[in-house]
């Protein structure tokens, strides 16, 4: 920064008011100031006279009472009683708010001290002291005449010290009792005598003035010293490359002061800026806030007197990138009443600097962009499309199978991988575009120019296909997959924000789809996630209402068509959208986190259930992937069977074939875990698509549920059905493990189960799942009959 535009040397220049600088008419100003400088002097002015206020109260207490005794039977009662009640009132009141100001903190920033009536009520009580030269003087005996020479001479001194830091108030107070004096002396020696009282009260006016000015002095000479260590402080911490300088602003954020450099860089000057309110310069069309970040950051935390540091807000009128920081001016009370900070232009320096600016704005391990720069690119070419400028699209890149190298290989052969990665994202890309990483294993591509569906499809074609091909890491050879979510600046989102999350929406899609494919973003995809957001929402409302139950479902014994168990189902009645299906609701359980909680609700319900029943039936409890992590699971089953005493072979847990898609060997610890209480453990859907035989032994399963579409396939005399009935029957007899049909819909049906050697049945044929209280029902009328 040069010298010229040094910023302590300007505010010296501005700062530098010793008292002789100071005018009359600024003195008495009673004014509220809307300078943080002013402001600040005007507040300890303030605090002063009401630290004063007992001494000043204490002083017209004594007064009073001496004025009392000396003229009781001097004057008429009815004349005294009133002036000592009103002054005596007027002092208590004064010293009551003096009270709560100082010991109250919301009070006093609620009811905040205010010179003018400060003013009025010195002027108020200075007058009633001016009755008792002027009325009762004159007819008063000599004795008491001196006593209220003396006590006017008393007031007037005591009332020209205690306040003298408020000089309007000061000269109201000194004028109204110097003004008595002058009565009594006239009256006891004539003009000499008065002429003396006179200068008196000159005098004292003449020196609470220069004591006024000294003590304005001494306060913004404190103001400016904190002003200046502050300054330095933030110099300190905003030690960016580029140019930039200081900013002010007062109280209503309109700006109050910028230095030269500061308001060149910006391409305007200090008096075309100065006064203008901080939007007004940052965001004048209102597009900003609209579309940055930063932009909205900063103008939150102005209106909120947050402190902020190395906020980056692009320019409204050039393709500029500005980092300010920020500190809040207090006055003693706590109240924000202006701003003071820093800015610096880091447009260059954010991209190709060497310092914490573009260290801030890389990801160390790939050297790309990280999230804050990939989230400028992107705001930067929206506002440029905005104005017209060429389009923009987000890629949004997510490694496939990424984990797996991790967990096998280590990260520091993942770390590699990722660079690997980095670098051929870049040259698919093109020149044309900016990638980055936003962590772990995503990548964000900003593209410019051309959105037509085939150029962006195209270039996710390219990815793919580029970060599908063999990577050699050492001597390993490793491969991983893409899958690639595609968001359309102003089509998909006119903001960051909304065209991240419908780029994050679109990859969702693309890893649903599977992986090694990509998605473009479509309005249905917000709508299913906010469909999504809101059945979490009441989800959890259901949990705390009790508002989710359980259906039991019969399992019939094949040959004979008795009922030998029941499954527990989890059923929700809406209390507006009705009966909710359970492949609608439980997948939301899963990615919210509460599959817990709500599966170990239902061990314990259908476990406290089934406990009741006559009949000595299994109770069948489906189990999700998620319920198996650690120990938790087991306990719960342990809690409820010792609770409701139900005995452990009579509780069946049903699990799904996509339990091993992940760590075998710790999904069959925990099913070991399980089985070891004593409960049976059922593979359920058998043949949907993840069927490994090494499964039935190694888990030792004691039943498995045919999944209903071979059910079905064979009842319709499908050859292929018949036949992997036919085996899944064969391997199970063979392995000593149960079967049961699932789905069964008719007789037809379940006559060709039978006939290919199923122990049990189950589906609609046999019934419908009906809540506990028709099961209670039933029995009780068994019991009647």
């Amino acid at each position: 920064m040069s010298a010229s535009a040094n910023p302590f040397k300007i505010r010296e220049n501005e700062l530098d008011v010793g008292a002789e600088r100071i005018t009359i008419r600024e003195l008495l100003s009673v004014r509220p100031p809307s300078e943080p400088r002013k402001m600040a002097i005007r507040q300890a002015q303030l605090e002063a006279i009401v630290r004063m206020v007992p001494v000043t109260v204490g002083g017209q207490f004594a007064a009073i009472a001496l004025i009392a005794y000396s003229l009781v039977g001097q004057v008429p009662l009815s004349q005294l009683l009133p002036w000592l009640a009103s002054a005596a009132i007027l002092c208590v009141l004064r010293g009551y708010r003096a009270w709560k100001l100082r010991d109250d903190r919301d009070y006093a920033r609620s009811k905040p001290a205010d010179a003018a009536v400060i003013v009025r009520i010195v002027a108020l009580l200075a007058g009633l002291w001016l009755i008792p030269p002027i009325f009762w003087f004159p007819n008063s005996g000599h004795n008491e005449q001196l006593i209220l020479v003396l006590t006017g001479l008393g007031l007037i001194s005591v009332g020209g010290v205690t306040l003298v830091t408020l000089p309007s108030a000061a000269l109201v107070y000194l004028a109204f009792l110097g003004a008595g004096n002058i009565v009594m002396a006239a009256f006891l020696g004539g003009p000499i005598l008065a002429a003396l009282a006179l200068l008196h009260a000159a005098i004292l006016a003449w020196v609470a003035l220069t004591s006024a000015r000294r003590f304005v002095a001494q306060v913004g000479s404190r103001y400016d010293l904190l002003e200046r260590s502050e300054l330095v402080s933030l110099l300190r911490e905003f030690e960016a490359s580029g140019s930039g300088g200081i900013w002010e602003l007062g109280r209503e954020l309109k700006l109050t002061y910028i230095s030269e450099e500061l308001a060149n860089r910006v391409g305007s000057t200090q008096e075309r800026m100065l006064g203008r309110h901080v939007r007004k310069l940052i965001d004048p069309t209102g597009q900003n806030a609209r579309l940055s970040e930063g932009t909205r950051t900063l103008f939150h935390h102005l209106e909120n007197g947050v402190p902020f540091r190395d906020l980056a807000i692009p320019a409204s009128a050039s393709k500029t990138w500005w980092s300010l920081s920020g500190k809040p001016v207090h006055d003693p009370s706590g109240t924000v009443i202006g701003w003071r900070g820093v800015g610096s232009d880091i447009t260059d320096v954010r991209l190709s600097g060497n310092d914490a600016v573009s260290a801030a704005r890389r990801d160390p391990l790939t050297g790309l962009a990280n999230r804050l720069l990939v989230r400028e690119h992107l705001e930067e070419a929206l506002l440029a499309q905005l104005d017209g400028n060429q389009r923009c699209s987000l890629l949004l890149v997510d490694l496939d199978r990424f984990k797996l190298v991790n967990d096998t290989l280590g990260h520091a052969v993942g770390d590699q991988l990722l660079c690997a990665v980095a670098r051929r994202l870049e040259v698919a890309a093109g020149s044309n575009a900016h990638v980055g990483r936003l962590g772990g294993d995503e990548f964000a591509i900003v593209v410019y120019g051309d959105q037509s569906v085939e150029r962006l499809g195209h270039l996710a074609g390219r990815i793919i296909a580029e970060v599908s091909r063999t990577f050699v890491i050492g001597i390993a050879r490793l491969h991983v997959g893409a899958s690639v979510g595609i968001a359309r600046g102003g089509l998909d989102g006119q903001a960051e924000e909304a065209l991240m999350r419908a780029a994050d929406l679109a990859l969702y899609q693309a890893k649903e789809n599977g992986r090694g494919s990509y998605a473009l973003f479509r309005s249905e995809m917000y709508e299913r996630a906010e469909y999504h957001r809101l059945l979490e929402n009441d989800v959890r409302d259901a949990l705390q209402e009790n508002a989710l139950s359980l259906s039991y479902q019969p399992l019939v014994d094949a040959a004979s068509g008795a009922v030998v168990g029941r499954e527990a189902l989890l059923r929700w009645n809406h209390p507006i959208r009705g009966p909710i299906p359970p492949d609608s609701f439980i997948p939301v359980i899963e990615d919210a986190g509460l599959i817990h909680q709500i599966g170990d609700w239902v061990i314990r319900e259908a476990c406290r259930q089934a406990a009741r029943w006559d009949d000595d039936l299994s109770i069948a409890v489906n189990i999700s992937a998620a319920q198996l992590g650690g120990s938790g699971l087991a306990e719960t089953v342990l809690t409820a069977l010792a609770s409701t005493g139900l005995r452990p072979d009579r509780l069946e847990l049903e699990v799904t074939e996509s339990i091993f898609l992940g760590d075998d060997i710790a999904t069959l610890a925990s099913l070991e875990r399980l089985r070891s209480l004593g409960v049976r453990l059922v593979l359920d859907d058998f043949g949907k698509g993840y069927s490994s035989f090494g499964y039935l032994s190694k888990a030792h399963f004691s039943k498995i549920k045919i999944e209903q579409a071979f059910v079905r396939g064979a009842a319709a005399g499908q050859r292929d059905c018949l036949a992997i009935v036919n085996a899944i029957v064969a391997l199970a007899k063979g392995l000593g493990i149960e079967t049961t049909a699932e789905g069964v819909e008719d007789e037809q049906q379940a006559e060709t189960m039978r006939s290919l050697g199923c122990d049990q049945l189950q589906g609609y044929h046999f019934g419908f799942p009906v809540p506990s209280a028709e099961l209670a029902d039933e029995q009780a009328e068994r019991r009647r009959a």
